[in-house]
C-alpha cells in the first residue's frame, strides 16, 4: 500500500488555541484517503470480549489521552528545556568542585 500523501499545511506547526485538535477538513480527507486505499480500520483494532474489558478499554484511552496533553502541556511549556539549563548550571557547578579537589590533591 502506497503512503498516505502529506499536506504541506500539516507539515508546520500550529498554534493550538487558533486551530483545533483535528480539524474536520483535514480529518476528512484522511478518512477519505484511507477508504480510497482500501483500508479497514476494524481489522486493526479486536473487539472487546465484554462489557467490563470495553469499560477497562475506555479507562486505558482516557488516561493515555490525559498523559498524552500532559505531555503536549509540559513541551510547549519549554518546562525540559528549562530543567536542561538548570541541570547544565548544576553540571558546570560540580565540574568547578572536581577541579577544586584535584587541584587539592
Amino acid at each position: 500500500m502506497a503512503p498516505l500523501p502529506v499536506r504541506p499545511e500539516d507539515q508546520l506547526p500550529k498554534n493550538s488555541k487558533s486551530t483545533p485538535a483535528l480539524p474536520l477538513t483535514s480529518t476528512s480527507s484522511d478518512l477519505s484517503a484511507l477508504k480510497a486505499a482500501h483500508v479497514n480500520l476494524s481489522k486493526l483494532v479486536s473487539p472487546p470480549h465484554s462489557a467490563g474489558e470495553a469499560d477497562v478499554l475506555l479507562e486505558a484511552s482516557y488516561e493515555f489521552v490525559k498523559n498524552a496533553r500532559a505531555a503536549i502541556v509540559i513541551e510547549r511549556s519549554n518546562a525540559v528545556e528549562k530543567e536542561r539549563e538548570k541541570m547544565e548550571v548544576v553540571r558546570a557547578q560540580l565540574e568547578e568542585v572536581v577541579e577544586g579537589l584535584r587541584d587539592a590533591v
